[in-house]
Protein backbone atom coordinates (compact mmCIF):
# COMPACT_ATOMS: atom_id res chain seq x y z
CA UNK A 1 0.00 0.00 0.00
CA UNK A 2 1.27 3.37 -1.26
CA UNK A 3 1.96 6.09 1.78
CA UNK A 4 -0.18 9.03 1.70
CA UNK A 5 0.37 12.19 2.24
CA UNK A 6 -2.05 14.29 4.03
CA UNK A 7 -2.21 18.07 5.34
CA UNK A 8 -4.65 19.01 7.95
CA UNK A 9 -6.50 22.16 7.45
CA UNK A 10 -8.38 23.06 11.05
CA UNK A 11 -6.76 22.23 14.14
CA UNK A 12 -9.78 22.47 16.36
CA UNK A 13 -10.36 19.49 19.13
CA UNK A 14 -11.40 17.57 15.60
CA UNK A 15 -8.64 18.80 13.75
CA UNK A 16 -5.77 18.06 16.06
CA UNK A 17 -7.53 14.03 17.50
CA UNK A 18 -7.47 13.38 13.57
CA UNK A 19 -3.99 14.86 13.07
CA UNK A 20 -2.88 12.80 16.23
CA UNK A 21 -3.96 10.16 14.75
CA UNK A 22 -2.64 10.56 11.40
CA UNK A 23 0.77 10.30 13.05
CA UNK A 24 0.43 7.38 14.18
CA UNK A 25 -0.40 5.52 11.17
CA UNK A 26 2.49 3.76 9.36
CA UNK A 27 0.62 3.55 6.24
CA UNK A 28 0.43 7.91 6.28
CA UNK A 29 2.58 10.67 6.09
CA UNK A 30 1.15 14.08 7.81
CA UNK A 31 3.36 16.38 5.91
CA UNK A 32 1.53 19.99 6.63
CA UNK A 33 -0.62 21.49 8.98
CA UNK A 34 -2.76 24.65 7.70
CA UNK A 35 -5.26 26.80 10.59
CA UNK A 36 -6.03 30.83 10.74
CA UNK A 37 -5.46 31.31 14.61
CA UNK A 38 -2.39 33.51 14.83
CA UNK A 39 -2.11 31.73 18.36
CA UNK A 40 -1.55 28.62 16.07
CA UNK A 41 0.55 29.36 13.12
CA UNK A 42 4.57 29.13 13.33
CA UNK A 43 4.18 26.70 15.72
CA UNK A 44 5.42 22.92 15.43
CA UNK A 45 2.28 20.93 15.73
CA UNK A 46 3.20 18.79 18.20
CA UNK A 47 3.04 21.42 20.40
CA UNK A 48 -0.38 21.67 20.15
CA UNK A 49 -0.68 18.04 20.63
CA UNK A 50 1.95 18.16 23.58
CA UNK A 51 3.82 15.87 21.29
CA UNK A 52 7.83 15.80 20.71
CA UNK A 53 8.40 17.84 18.14
CA UNK A 54 7.14 16.45 14.74
CA UNK A 55 8.76 19.04 11.88
CA UNK A 56 5.20 20.16 11.14
CA UNK A 57 5.13 23.70 11.10
CA UNK A 58 1.27 24.93 11.48
CA UNK A 59 0.75 27.72 7.97
CA UNK A 60 -2.32 30.16 7.23
CA UNK A 61 -1.82 29.66 3.70
CA UNK A 62 -3.81 26.43 2.67
CA UNK A 63 -2.79 26.89 -1.51
CA UNK A 64 0.78 27.37 -0.62
CA UNK A 65 0.64 24.41 1.61
CA UNK A 66 -0.86 22.69 -1.37
CA UNK A 67 1.77 24.12 -4.13
CA UNK A 68 5.01 23.12 -1.83
CA UNK A 69 3.92 19.86 -0.53
CA UNK A 70 1.99 18.23 -3.43
CA UNK A 71 -0.14 16.04 -0.67
CA UNK A 72 -2.39 13.09 -1.71
CA UNK A 73 -5.87 14.27 0.69
CA UNK A 74 -6.26 17.02 3.09
CA UNK A 75 -8.46 16.18 6.63
CA UNK A 76 -10.71 18.96 6.56
CA UNK A 77 -12.02 20.09 9.82
CA UNK A 78 -13.08 23.78 9.58
CA UNK A 79 -17.09 24.59 9.75
CA UNK A 80 -20.13 22.48 9.78
CA UNK A 81 -21.88 24.87 6.91
CA UNK A 82 -20.74 24.28 3.14
CA UNK A 83 -21.43 27.92 2.08
CA UNK A 84 -18.56 28.80 4.49
CA UNK A 85 -16.16 26.33 3.32
CA UNK A 86 -16.85 26.22 -0.06
CA UNK A 87 -13.95 28.52 -1.20
CA UNK A 88 -11.56 26.58 0.92
CA UNK A 89 -13.07 22.94 -0.59
CA UNK A 90 -13.02 24.84 -4.35
CA UNK A 91 -8.99 25.97 -3.77
CA UNK A 92 -8.10 22.04 -2.61
CA UNK A 93 -10.03 20.49 -5.58
CA UNK A 94 -8.72 22.45 -8.03
CA UNK A 95 -4.68 21.55 -6.54
CA UNK A 96 -5.96 18.12 -7.48
CA UNK A 97 -5.93 17.41 -3.64
CA UNK A 98 -8.20 14.55 -2.57
CA UNK A 99 -10.49 16.08 0.13
CA UNK A 100 -12.06 14.38 3.26
CA UNK A 101 -14.08 16.97 5.05
CA UNK A 102 -15.78 16.58 8.71
CA UNK A 103 -18.43 19.18 7.31
CA UNK A 104 -21.72 18.02 7.81
CA UNK A 105 -23.55 19.76 4.88
CA UNK A 106 -21.01 18.14 2.58
CA UNK A 107 -22.90 14.71 3.46
CA UNK A 108 -25.47 15.17 0.70
CA UNK A 109 -25.01 18.89 -0.57
CA UNK A 110 -26.68 18.73 -3.62
CA UNK A 111 -29.78 18.78 -1.04
CA UNK A 112 -29.12 21.78 0.85
CA UNK A 113 -26.94 23.71 -1.54
CA UNK A 114 -27.54 22.49 -5.10
CA UNK A 115 -25.43 25.25 -6.71
CA UNK A 116 -22.59 24.91 -4.84
CA UNK A 117 -22.04 21.44 -4.90
CA UNK A 118 -22.52 21.49 -8.51
CA UNK A 119 -19.60 24.12 -8.05
CA UNK A 120 -17.23 22.03 -5.78
CA UNK A 121 -17.97 18.91 -8.14
CA UNK A 122 -16.94 20.51 -11.27
CA UNK A 123 -13.70 21.53 -9.57
CA UNK A 124 -12.87 18.53 -8.20
CA UNK A 125 -13.60 16.76 -11.77
CA UNK A 126 -11.02 19.83 -13.35
CA UNK A 127 -8.29 18.86 -10.89
CA UNK A 128 -8.60 15.33 -10.72
CA UNK A 129 -9.61 15.17 -7.17
CA UNK A 130 -12.43 13.66 -4.83
CA UNK A 131 -14.36 15.45 -2.10
CA UNK A 132 -16.09 13.55 0.05
CA UNK A 133 -17.89 14.24 3.94
CA UNK A 134 -18.16 12.07 6.32
CA UNK A 135 -18.18 11.65 9.96
CA UNK A 136 -19.57 9.66 12.72
CA UNK A 137 -22.96 11.49 12.71
CA UNK A 138 -23.83 12.68 9.90
CA UNK A 139 -21.71 10.09 7.87
CA UNK A 140 -22.28 6.55 10.02
CA UNK A 141 -23.74 5.97 13.11
CA UNK A 142 -27.28 7.29 12.01
CA UNK A 143 -26.78 6.86 8.35
CA UNK A 144 -24.21 4.71 7.01
CA UNK A 145 -24.44 1.81 9.58
CA UNK A 146 -28.26 1.36 8.74
CA UNK A 147 -27.66 1.58 4.81
CA UNK A 148 -25.00 -1.15 5.02
CA UNK A 149 -27.02 -3.20 7.45
CA UNK A 150 -29.85 -3.61 4.42
CA UNK A 151 -27.36 -5.70 2.73
CA UNK A 152 -28.53 -8.43 4.44
CA UNK A 153 -32.19 -8.28 3.43
CA UNK A 154 -34.61 -8.90 0.90
CA UNK A 155 -36.32 -5.67 1.44
CA UNK A 156 -36.64 -3.03 4.03
CA UNK A 157 -40.29 -1.01 4.93
CA UNK A 158 -38.70 1.17 7.37
CA UNK A 159 -36.21 2.46 9.39
CA UNK A 160 -35.53 3.72 13.03
CA UNK A 161 -31.67 4.78 14.26
CA UNK A 162 -31.78 5.48 17.54
CA UNK A 163 -28.89 7.61 18.99
CA UNK A 164 -28.02 8.76 22.78
CA UNK A 165 -24.95 10.69 23.87
CA UNK A 166 -23.66 11.72 27.33
CA UNK A 167 -22.67 15.39 26.32
CA UNK A 168 -20.79 15.45 29.70
CA UNK A 169 -18.04 13.22 28.22
CA UNK A 170 -17.62 15.44 24.76
CA UNK A 171 -15.52 18.51 23.91
CA UNK A 172 -16.47 22.03 24.75
CA UNK A 173 -18.08 23.16 21.74
CA UNK A 174 -20.08 20.61 21.13
CA UNK A 175 -21.99 21.08 25.29
CA UNK A 176 -22.55 24.79 23.87
CA UNK A 177 -24.01 23.51 20.25
CA UNK A 178 -26.28 21.42 22.81
CA UNK A 179 -27.56 24.78 24.75
CA UNK A 180 -25.76 23.00 27.82
CA UNK A 181 -26.48 24.90 30.96
CA UNK A 182 -29.04 27.70 29.11
CA UNK A 183 -32.46 28.30 30.31
CA UNK A 184 -35.33 27.79 28.29
CA UNK A 185 -35.53 31.26 26.99
CA UNK A 186 -32.13 31.26 25.92
CA UNK A 187 -32.53 27.91 24.20
CA UNK A 188 -35.40 28.84 22.12
CA UNK A 189 -33.66 32.48 21.22
CA UNK A 190 -30.43 30.56 20.06
CA UNK A 191 -32.71 27.69 17.76
CA UNK A 192 -34.37 31.05 16.54
CA UNK A 193 -31.68 32.25 15.34
CA UNK A 194 -30.19 29.15 13.34
CA UNK A 195 -27.47 27.49 13.08
CA UNK A 196 -27.91 25.63 16.53
CA UNK A 197 -27.99 22.47 18.00
CA UNK A 198 -26.83 19.18 15.69
CA UNK A 199 -26.31 19.62 12.24
CA UNK A 200 -27.07 17.11 9.53
CA UNK A 201 -30.19 15.50 11.00
CA UNK A 202 -32.19 15.85 7.66
CA UNK A 203 -28.70 15.27 6.00
CA UNK A 204 -28.96 11.76 7.00
CA UNK A 205 -32.38 11.32 6.29
CA UNK A 206 -31.67 12.11 2.58
CA UNK A 207 -28.47 9.57 2.09
CA UNK A 208 -30.01 6.77 3.91
CA UNK A 209 -33.55 7.48 1.65
CA UNK A 210 -30.72 7.09 -1.12
CA UNK A 211 -28.66 4.29 -0.09
CA UNK A 212 -31.86 2.35 0.20
CA UNK A 213 -34.37 3.23 -2.97
CA UNK A 214 -36.86 5.51 -0.92
CA UNK A 215 -38.34 8.01 -2.97
CA UNK A 216 -38.93 10.64 -0.06
CA UNK A 217 -42.09 13.01 -0.62
CA UNK A 218 -40.94 14.93 2.65
CA UNK A 219 -38.10 15.11 4.85
CA UNK A 220 -39.21 16.48 8.15
CA UNK A 221 -37.40 17.75 11.34
CA UNK A 222 -37.60 18.90 15.33
CA UNK A 223 -35.85 19.79 17.59
CA UNK A 224 -36.53 20.03 21.69
CA UNK A 225 -34.76 21.04 24.93
CA UNK A 226 -33.65 18.14 27.69
CA UNK A 227 -33.68 19.38 30.88
CA UNK A 228 -31.69 18.69 33.15
CA UNK A 229 -33.33 17.11 36.73
CA UNK A 230 -30.01 17.18 39.17
CA UNK A 231 -27.20 19.54 39.01
CA UNK A 232 -24.25 18.18 36.56
CA UNK A 233 -20.47 19.32 36.69
CA UNK A 234 -18.43 18.65 33.46
CA UNK A 235 -15.08 19.90 32.95
CA UNK A 236 -15.96 22.88 30.72
CA UNK A 237 -19.21 23.51 32.30
CA UNK A 238 -21.87 23.44 34.85
CA UNK A 239 -25.56 22.57 34.28
CA UNK A 240 -28.30 23.64 37.23
CA UNK A 241 -30.66 21.37 37.67
CA UNK A 242 -34.12 22.67 35.71
CA UNK A 243 -31.63 24.38 33.01
CA UNK A 244 -31.05 22.99 29.69
CA UNK A 245 -29.05 19.53 29.51
CA UNK A 246 -28.84 19.10 25.75
CA UNK A 247 -31.36 18.53 22.93
CA UNK A 248 -33.46 15.97 21.59
CA UNK A 249 -33.46 16.05 17.70
CA UNK A 250 -35.79 14.01 15.26
CA UNK A 251 -35.38 13.61 11.27
CA UNK A 252 -38.10 12.13 9.37
CA UNK A 253 -38.48 10.56 5.92
CA UNK A 254 -42.44 10.55 4.58
CA UNK A 255 -43.60 8.24 1.68
CA UNK A 256 -47.29 9.30 1.34
CA UNK A 257 -47.95 10.38 4.90
CA UNK A 258 -46.33 7.53 5.94
CA UNK A 259 -42.72 7.45 8.00
CA UNK A 260 -40.23 5.32 6.50
CA UNK A 261 -37.13 6.10 8.30
CA UNK A 262 -37.35 8.01 11.78
CA UNK A 263 -34.13 9.25 12.93
CA UNK A 264 -33.85 9.95 17.43
CA UNK A 265 -31.23 11.93 18.55
CA UNK A 266 -29.97 13.03 22.00
CA UNK A 267 -26.85 14.74 23.08
CA UNK A 268 -27.51 16.01 26.59
CA UNK A 269 -25.13 16.03 29.54
CA UNK A 270 -25.94 13.53 32.05
CA UNK A 271 -28.00 11.21 29.39
CA UNK A 272 -29.14 7.98 30.71
CA UNK A 273 -27.95 4.93 29.01
CA UNK A 274 -25.86 6.08 25.92
CA UNK A 275 -26.32 3.93 22.81
CA UNK A 276 -26.65 3.28 19.16
CA UNK A 277 -29.44 1.30 17.97
CA UNK A 278 -30.46 0.66 14.00
CA UNK A 279 -33.86 -0.85 13.63
CA UNK A 280 -34.85 -2.19 9.87
CA UNK A 281 -38.15 -3.41 9.64
CA UNK A 282 -38.23 -5.90 6.57
CA UNK A 283 -36.92 -9.40 5.39
CA UNK A 284 -35.52 -9.81 7.39
CA UNK A 285 -35.78 -7.59 10.23
CA UNK A 286 -32.41 -6.54 11.44
CA UNK A 287 -31.51 -4.99 15.29
CA UNK A 288 -27.48 -3.37 15.18
CA UNK A 289 -26.87 -2.65 18.82
CA UNK A 290 -23.52 -0.45 20.20
CA UNK A 291 -24.29 -0.21 24.16
CA UNK A 292 -22.38 2.93 25.65
CA UNK A 293 -22.51 4.20 22.20
CA UNK A 294 -20.53 4.87 19.58
CA UNK A 295 -17.55 7.49 21.18
CA UNK A 296 -17.82 10.35 18.91
CA UNK A 297 -15.05 12.35 18.95
CA UNK A 298 -13.05 9.80 18.58
CA UNK A 299 -14.66 7.96 16.37
CA UNK A 300 -15.35 10.94 14.07
CA UNK A 301 -11.43 11.69 13.96
CA UNK A 302 -11.13 7.74 13.13
CA UNK A 303 -13.56 7.83 10.27
CA UNK A 304 -11.77 10.77 9.03
CA UNK A 305 -8.83 9.29 8.88
CA UNK A 306 -9.92 5.92 7.81
CA UNK A 307 -11.63 7.34 4.86
CA UNK A 308 -8.18 9.09 3.01
CA UNK A 309 -7.30 5.81 1.29
CA UNK A 310 -10.71 5.41 -0.02
CA UNK A 311 -11.01 9.10 -1.17
CA UNK A 312 -7.46 8.73 -2.94
CA UNK A 313 -8.66 5.64 -4.84
CA UNK A 314 -12.08 7.31 -5.85
CA UNK A 315 -13.20 8.69 -9.59
CA UNK A 316 -12.92 12.39 -9.39
CA UNK A 317 -15.53 13.70 -8.21
CA UNK A 318 -17.77 14.81 -5.12
CA UNK A 319 -19.00 11.75 -3.58
CA UNK A 320 -20.73 10.85 -0.99
CA UNK A 321 -19.71 8.05 1.79
CA UNK A 322 -22.29 5.31 -0.11
CA UNK A 323 -20.33 6.02 -3.56
CA UNK A 324 -17.04 5.12 -1.81
CA UNK A 325 -15.50 2.34 -1.33
CA UNK A 326 -16.94 1.13 2.53
CA UNK A 327 -14.00 2.62 5.05
CA UNK A 328 -12.51 0.67 7.60
CA UNK A 329 -9.09 0.65 9.94
CA UNK A 330 -5.98 2.12 8.52
CA UNK A 331 -2.47 0.85 10.58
Amino acid sequence: MKRLSVVSVGLGPIGLAAARLALSKRNLELVGAVDVDPAKTGKDLGELLDLPATGVVVESEAGAAYERLKPDAILHCTSSFLPRVIDQLIEAARAGVNVVSSTEELLVPDWRHPALAERLHQAALEGGATVVGTGVNPGYAMDFVAAVGSAVCFDVQTVHCLRVVDAGSRRLPLQQKVGAGLTVDEFKAREEAGGFGHIGIEESVVLLARGLGFELDSVEYALEPVMSKATHQTPFLTVEAGRVAGIRNFGYGRINGSTVIELDLTMAVGANNPRDEVRLTGTPDIHLSFPGGIPGDQATAAILVNTLSQAVEAEPGLKTVLELAPPRLVR
